[in-house]
């Protein structure tokens, strides 16, 4: 498998973990009767999801740990 696609497979997977826990959140707050923390974790989930879809100057940001930690050690040495 080349690294691109390794990439984007653990992204991938990233996400799909993510929307789980947020949903799982989402069911637990409704079953203890919490109806506007659910609905504020589904607001700020939604928010998150739809970035690309407004104004939003926000941005998701990923990086590779280990690229950040090399780039960490090579500006300690300069």
């Amino acid at each position: 498998m080349n690294p691109l696609k390794k990439e984007q497979q653990s992204v991938s997977s990233q996400v799909d973990t993510i929307m789980v826990n947020r949903f799982r959140r989402f069911k637990f707050l409704m079953a203890k009767g919490r109806v506007d923390d659910a609905i504020a974790v589904g607001g700020e989930f939604h928010e998150w999801m739809m970035l690309d879809q407004d104004e939003s100057e926000e941005e998701i940001l990923y990086y590779k740990e280990d690229e950040l930690g090399e780039q960490f050690v090579e500006q300690r040495h300069i």
